[in-house]
């Protein structure tokens, strides 16, 4: 475990279009529009819009909430992605801890939302996650772990200088089956970074 858990809270990052940020109370709006005006969805790993029911003034509360819990535990981080021309938000990244220890490695994961594609902001705002996750979250190692056959976030993570690894068998529980995935990997040297060694309690 390390010794000083990460603040968030303040955390803002800025690309040339978007800004990643976690959320603050004066986002419901926004998130609301992001999450119930969107397309339908457009293919297997899209999720479409939501129903207005799912999203509430009381679930955006709860859910602002529970993950700055997670992100206080060191247990999951999750960025949001806002359009800077429009202040609204467009997809989001995230981070689920897996080892700290000798380890310090996470799950890397990020969505535009499909009102958003064919923009570049899914490798602009993938890019930035790099450098939070280890420059921020002081990590070593951030996995993708990519199903076999989705090509546009194979190319996505391959755009951003991620590293093929190998297929892991039987990797994830989707749609009540175990399935094989890819993964791509990135240390903080692949993008000019020195690691560091891990601080211990």
């Amino acid at each position: 475990m390390i010794s000083k858990k990460v603040s968030l809270k303040l955390k803002t990052v800025h690309t040339r279009r978007l800004t990643l940020r976690v959320l603050t109370a004066k986002d419901y709006k926004v998130w609301f529009d992001a999450h119930v005006n969107r397309k339908p969805a457009q293919s297997k790993w899209d999720w479409g819009p939501k129903a207005k029911k799912e999203c509430t003034k009381g679930i955006f509360t709860k859910l602002m909430r529970r993950l700055e819990q997670l992100a206080n535990d060191d247990d999951y981080y999750r960025f949001y992605v806002f359009e800077k021309k429009t202040g609204q938000i467009v997809g989001e990244i995230d981070f689920d801890v897996y080892v700290r220890s000798t380890h310090q490695f996470c799950n890397f994961g990020y969505q535009i939302y499909n009102s958003y594609w064919g923009k570049g902001y899914g490798q602009e705002s993938a890019k930035a996650g790099l450098g939070i996750g280890f420059k921020d979250l002081k990590l070593n190692r951030l996995e993708a772990a990519i199903n076999l056959d989705n090509r546009k976030s194979i190319r996505l993570v391959k755009a951003i200088g991620m590293q093929k690894e190998g297929i892991k068998k039987r990797y994830w529980f989707e749609n009540e089956k175990w399935v094989d995935h890819i993964i791509y990997v990135a240390n903080p040297e692949d993008i000019g970074l020195k690691g560091k060694k891990p601080v211990f309690k």
